[in-house]
């Protein structure tokens, strides 16, 4: 929404064509672009600067092209009346010609009386903020211009609209605040706010400014639709009232009934929806959003229809922009990809919901399902890769997910990948015994022969931690045992050292045969004076 300050939102003592201007004004301040539009049409051959509001409404409404063409429609418009050059070097901006636009704003700001000066100033610093090719710094310089008396709450919140471009939230807040304490019925002040503690993820703060701002002014159809948004997610009852008032502070739109259709499908009411949905396709025609195929999309999968949902999913994307679409179209894509049995696609898919979103929580939730898939077909490299990912996603990782990264790597026969990722789970876990345990198992499948001994400290680790509670841990201290007292009877050749572990492992299970038959062996070797003799 464009930044139009209604002073006090009160109609001021003025001529009847006056209260016309005044009229429009409040319309675009509220987004109700079709009045204003309307209300401006009527007054463009009386009022000179009728031209500068109405490619306002035009430029809201992305009609860079009709904006232009109304400036350009008469010889002696942009003479007329400074704030129309300022128009025209609004859509310059539009058209990303700074230049040619400077040009408008310089001769605007010399042909501006002390009348309408201010106006001319915060017109400048609007098209400034609001075009991408704009420079917020010079929006900031002009403001500085303006004198105190009559820095009003609009010009103030301009400046922190500038900041706010700037990438500089604490001065933008700090400017709303102060535009609030100049004007608190300034509803855009407000709204404004609360979209700063919207980047933030504050709900509690965007609520409340959002809230704030409706009851500055009950007309500000913005706020009622940020909160029709937030609660769409999380309380359709509170959703539908917000919708409700949205509707109710807006011009009659085809947007209010697709509005309408994603609110039936939020409350779970999916037959509904769809037949909303296919009521405007057949009123709409080719001119229909494509947004309304994705709404059937979802509505058929939710009643479990899958092919007709795959069907709708790809008619949304072949008329949809590639701009227009959002992660989760792709996540549904892989879902009914992978319903279909077609799991590679779900693959592709999921791969682009992961590049798309920027939210780690729902990245992570892509990534896992992938994992999971892979791990269902039995593809478990491929589920290491994405456990991996997950683990280099996540801003706080835990142990269960190096675990479950380490033991796929393991049951693909990735060993060295093991090693490594159950060295990572020793370094952060040290204290813990299944890191060492795993990383034990990974070695001894690359050092199969035991010959390098590349897992005898690990096990030795697993012995000392195991032997904490051995009664819990008695089936890891037998292998740790065992493989210990196979490494010094087979490779080291110590047998002393080999008896001692198979005795340990009677100690926890003395009905163990194994030990028993190699600690009867060890002990007449020993005193056959076989071996060596030393012990560690």
């Amino acid at each position: 929404m464009r930044t139009i300050l209604i002073a006090g939102l009160t109609v001021m003592a003025c001529s009847a064509m006056g209260q016309s201007i005044e009229e429009a004004k409040q319309h675009l301040y509220h987004d109700r672009l079709q009045s204003a539009e309307q209300v401006l049409q009527q007054v463009l051959t009386q009022e000179k600067e009728a031209y500068y509001w109405l490619t306002e409404v035009y430029l809201e409404d992305n009609k860079v092209d009709k904006a232009k063409s109304l400036l350009n429609s008469s010889s002696d418009i942009l003479s007329a009346h400074p704030l129309n050059k300022v128009a025209y070097g609004n859509v310059l901006l539009a058209e990303n010609k700074p230049a040619e636009a400077k040009a408008q704003f310089d001769q605007a700001l010399k042909d501006a009386n002390r009348k309408t000066e201010v106006d001319v100033i915060k017109a400048i610093a609007r098209a400034q903020v609001e075009n991408k090719a704009g420079d917020a710094n010079i929006a900031l310089s002009l403001i500085s211009e303006i004198k105190e008396k009559s820095l009003d709450a609009e010009a103030i919140t301009l400046r922190g609209d500038a900041y706010r471009k700037l990438n500089q939230g604490s001065e933008a807040a700090k400017a709303y605040m102060e535009a609030l304490l100049k004007d608190e019925k300034y509803a855009q002040a407000a709204y404004n706010l609360g979209k700063i503690y919207m980047t933030q993820q504050n709900s509690d703060m965007f609520l409340k400014y959002f809230k704030q701002a409706i009851e500055a002014d009950p007309k500000f159809a913005a706020a009622y639709y940020e909160l029709y948004y937030y609660y769409y997610f999380r309380d359709v009852n509170k959703a539908k009232e917000y919708l409700e008032l949205y509707i109710a502070n807006t011009d009659p739109s085809m947007e209010h009934q697709y509005m309408k259709m994603d609110l039936m499908y939020a409350s779970a009411k999916y037959d509904e929806a769809i037949s909303g949905a296919n009521a405007i396709l057949e009123k709409e025609g080719e001119q229909a959003k494509p947004r309304l195929y994705k709404l059937l999309a979802y509505s058929y999968d939710a009643k479990g229809d899958s092919t007709k949902a795959f069907e709708l999913l790809n008619t949304y994307f072949a008329r949809e922009v590639d701009s227009n679409l959002v992660a989760k179209d792709f996540d549904l894509q892989a879902k009914l990809y992978k319903k279909m049995d077609q799991d590679s696609m779900a693959a592709i898919a999921w791969e682009k919901a992961v590049a798309m979103d920027t939210v780690e929580n729902y990245k992570l939730e892509y990534m896992q399902q992938m994992a999971q898939m892979f791990k269902e077909n039995n593809d478990r490299s491929k589920e290491a890769k994405w456990l991996g990912k997950i683990f280099e996603t996540k801003k706080d990782p835990n142990n269960l997910d190096l675990y479950n990264w380490g033991l796929a790597h393991y049951a693909a026969s990735e060993f060295s990948q093991a090693d490594s990722v159950f060295g990572k789970y020793t370094e952060k876990y040290p204290d813990q015994v299944y890191g060492y345990y795993w990383k034990a198992k990974s070695l001894a499948q690359i050092d199969t022969t035991m010959e390098l001994g590349l897992a005898v400290n690990d096990y030795k680790k697993v012995a000392e931690i195991a032997a904490t509670d051995k009664e819990k841990n008695k089936s890891l201290l037998i292998q740790a045992y065992g493989y210990l007292g196979a490494y010094e009877a087979n490779v080291s050749k110590d047998y002393q050292a080999a008896l001692g572990w198979f005795e340990k492992i009677l100690e926890v299970q003395p009905d163990n045969s194994d030990a028993q038959k190699f600690a009867d062996i060890l002990k007449k070797w020993i005193e056959e004076g076989k071996g060596q003799t030393k012990t560690e």
